[in-house]
């Protein structure tokens, strides 16, 4: 299968424009292979997972979390540098799908949302309205009035610029180029717009709330919770409600959307990180289950995902270990 196709599946879950502004989603270190045959996934780039996928003959890692936030120099022989220096030597691409993949519910990231069979499930937080389905034009005037088009349009509300909107629509390798094109004011850039006023528009952010089939009470809930997040403690703050009917969670650094669940009526929040003054000042029942076993559980899923998806290439699932380990003479 071709690079870019790969990419471009990947995409069609891992939505680039739902991705956090602070974020660095797409590929991280490119590879010159055009082909790719075995794809690893994995949570983390770490010197173990890629150390993992050369053993297994991976021409792709496909992790959640970037192997940096900024860029930085390669001038120390550090862990950085020997995790670059392997994908080079090996000729592996590493990507990463991190908030483009937190900010579809419709994708891995609603795995736990599912799990638990929560229904009339809401966003806590919007990021991107898109168009699933989008045309090509080629600019044959001013591209200001094609930008003034899309602003306008009824169901786009994320792009409030010329930058903005190529980075919503290109992969993110092309983007140079494409500003390039665009300064040179050519008169043939590709754009993708909606189809039409009327096509069906979609929701892309983070965090999710929904209700429970029926109210259960805590203890209940608390183990139909256990059963599917694979961790031996976890971290409550604020009141126990006597029962639980409307849920709410967000994978990864979540706790800043508590208030806004406790506001939408949950009875409790499910996040991986939980800061003291959070947990200092809730108004409602915070359970902090882990960072890694609700994003470990995703990336799972979505190798399942692909691999049904892919059926001409090897995807496979590289799991880890919870860097989070409760110690002390109560531990085993």
């Amino acid at each position: 299968m071709k690079t870019a196709d790969l990419i471009k599946k990947i995409e069609e879950t891992a939505i680039l424009c739902g991705a956090a502004t602070w974020d660095n989603c797409g590929i991280q270190v490119p590879s010159p292979k055009n082909d790719v045959q075995k794809v690893a996934l994995a949570l983390d780039p770490t010197q173990e997972t890629i150390k993992q996928a050369i053993a297994h003959g991976a021409d792709f890692v496909l992790t959640h979390h970037p192997l940096v936030m900024k860029p930085r120099y390669m001038n120390k022989l550090d862990a950085h540098f020997s995790i670059v220096s392997a994908l080079i030597k090996y000729d592996m691409c590493l990507y990463s799908a991190h908030t483009s993949l937190d900010a579809n519910p419709e994708g891995p990231a609603g795995w736990l949302a599912r799990t638990l069979e929560l229904q009339n499930c809401k966003l806590l937080g919007s990021s991107c309205t898109f168009e699933p389905e989008a045309v090509a034009f080629s600019t044959k005037h001013n591209i200001a009035e094609k930008i003034t088009a899309w602003e306008k349009h009824p169901h786009i509300h994320s792009v409030r610029s010329v930058e903005q909107l190529i980075n919503v629509t290109y992969n993110k390798e092309h983007r140079a180029a494409v500003l390039a094109l665009l300064a040179a004011d050519l008169d043939e850039l590709p754009i993708f717009i909606p189809s039409s006023p009327d096509a069906d528009s979609k929701s892309l952010g983070f965090g999710t709330i929904g209700t429970l089939p029926k109210p259960v009470s805590f203890g209940i809930f608390a183990e139909q919770l256990a059963s599917v997040v694979n961790r031996d403690y976890w971290v409550k703050s604020g009141p126990v409600p006597e029962t639980v009917k409307t849920v709410a969670y967000c994978t990864g650094s979540g706790s800043d959307f508590a208030p806004k669940a406790f506001a939408m009526g949950a009875d409790v929040f499910i996040t991986g990180d939980v800061k003291y003054h959070a947990a200092l000042d809730t108004t409602g029942c915070i359970l902090d289950v882990g960072h890694f076993s609700l994003e470990e559980e995703m990336m799972r899923q979505f190798a399942l995902q692909l691999a049904s998806e892919l059926k001409d290439l090897e995807i496979f699932f590289l799991p880890a270990q919870d860097p989070m380990r409760l110690i002390g003479p109560f531990a085993e």
